[in-house]
């Protein structure tokens, strides 16, 4: 068995690709203790000649093709092949700094995590550092799943939901069949780590420096995907999906807790986009298929944050709900 399986699904970055394989090459793990699955999905610039160039130069570079699915999918495939103890997703637009996947590997193995979250920096455009990831306080701390979950959204170290830069043990994954979900295009990674929180038991943090990404024009992270139909769709796909992984959770319990949280999430993410769009035919329409997912009402037992004051309000009405979303609105733009 393989140390690490590093996933990269690739899709219109023939200008970046190179560069970040070559970070994961100049690496202090021997070639034959891990591997590196690049996904082509599809892509129509020069990906897949980059990355065949490059399996002449490393032994350990494997390349999957695949017509056009989606970074989910090209993520599960790879999954699907990978040999090694701990998978890692490394998005193709981003790099690893030099000689740091044998610590961060015997960081995890010496001490049996299912999840480790390691240190990223953002850069600009012009290379200037704008922001970085500060888990010195949790180096030697190990969370069960629900706490490791809430750990990097507090007060004081926000963190997105991101399922890059993150070590996940694929016993783990296989044992409970969790996958990245299809057809959900946008914040596909918060359905995947609501999962992967449910389920680990021993979850850790590394301050130390390991991932420097850098946000680009054109980047899903940076689009309108958010007010689309299809992420509107995506968001329903994914509240459905949360719904039927929670039967396997035990009621009462903070792993079930979790699940309503995220699943308010998805909720509300639609929700929300409608109304500040003041796109009420859509709106009437989610509020008509949450309640055929028989979500009239949400189990807020377990969220926390504004999607509790959300659910409050949307268990007493949609009109509450609709109040309380506009006064907050109100509020945040007359603050700024």
């Amino acid at each position: 068995m393989k140390k690490l399986s590093i996933i990269i699904p690739a899709y219109k970055v023939e200008g970046y690709i190179e560069k970040c394989i070559r970070s994961l090459e100049n690496q202090d793990l021997p070639k034959d203790e891990y591997e590196i699955i690049v996904t082509n999905d599809g892509s129509p610039d020069r990906c897949r000649e980059i990355v065949e160039d490059l399996q002449n130069e490393f032994s350990n570079l494997i390349l999957i093709n695949q017509e056009n699915q989606g970074v989910s999918m090209a993520r599960n495939n790879a999954i699907a092949q990978a040999q090694g103890e701990y998978i890692l997703p490394i998005d193709p637009d981003d790099y690893v700094v030099p000689n740091v996947l044998k610590s961060v590997y015997e960081n995890a193995k010496s001490r049996n995590l299912d999840v480790l979250y390691l240190a990223y920096e953002i850069f600009d455009r012009e290379g200037n550092s704008v922001w970085e990831t500060d888990y010195e306080s949790k180096n030697d701390i190990i969370f069960d799943g629900v706490e490791g979950y809430f750990a990097p959204r507090s007060v004081e170290m926000k963190d997105p939901d991101r399922s890059w830069a993150v070590l996940y043990r694929l016993e783990m994954l296989k044992e409970h069949g969790i996958h990245y979900p299809k057809n959900v295009p946008f914040l596909e990674d918060g359905l995947f780590l609501g999962k992967i929180f449910t389920v680990a038991k021993r979850v850790g943090f590394s301050s130390a420096k390991f991932y420097q990404r850098t946000i680009r024009q054109g980047s899903a992270t940076n689009s309108k995907l958010l007010f689309s139909k299809k992420a509107i769709d995506g968001f329903l796909l994914a509240v459905a999906d949360l719904k039927d992984f929670s039967k396997t959770i035990t009621n009462g319990s903070k792993q079930r807790g979790l699940i309503n949280h995220v699943m308010a999430k998805f909720v509300f993410l639609p929700l929300s986009s409608c109304l500040k769009s003041n796109n009420f035919n859509d709106f009437l329409k989610i509020i008509k298929a949450l309640k055929n997912l028989g979500l009239k009402k949400l189990d807020l037992e377990g969220c926390s944050g504004i999607y509790l004051k959300y659910g409050q309000a949307y268990n007493k009405s949609v009109t509450h709900f609709m109040i309380v979303y506009y006064s907050r609105l109100f509020k945040m733009k007359y603050n700024n």
